[in-house]
């Protein structure tokens, strides 16, 4: 039996297609056949706008669930769909610098904060497996 996965790509919206970013997509993306496997995103920009490109031009299935409006109250609930979906739900975030604010997704977790705060983080935690990589 040939079982389809549902892997998330999410992540910063602040994220640009640099080379790092599309290398780190693709890493994702490498871990999976596309045959029996659907990338599954949130619609926003940055992150989640790129990995879906990518993925559509690998010819990937893709599902993106889109907010039903602007804000926190329309992007739980988006997020949390996309968690429940998800076998696994990989958060993009970027590199800290000075004009970007320390994740605090992570702090109950123990893992690593070291990178710049992104809702792809919180959305990865409601997935019961879930890596945030650093672009």
């Amino acid at each position: 039996m040939n079982d389809i996965k549902s892997i998330g790509i999410v992540g910063s919206s602040k994220a640009n297609t640099t080379q790092n970013v599309v290398d780190t997509v693709c890493s994702i993306l490498d871990r999976y056949n596309k045959i029996n496997t659907t990338i599954v995103s949130g619609g926003a920009k940055g992150i989640d706008t790129i990995a879906v490109g990518i993925a559509r031009s690998l010819e990937y299935n893709v599902l993106e669930y889109l907010p039903k409006g602007k804000g926190w109250q329309y992007y739980k609930p988006r997020n949390i769909l996309i968690a429940n979906k998800c076998d696994k739900v990989y958060s993009i975030a970027l590199s800290l610098n000075d004009e970007r604010r320390r994740c605090y997704h992570h702090v109950l977790d123990k893992l690593d904060d070291n990178h710049s705060k992104t809702a792809g983080c919180w959305t990865a935690n409601q997935c019961k497996e879930h890596e945030v990589l650093v672009a």
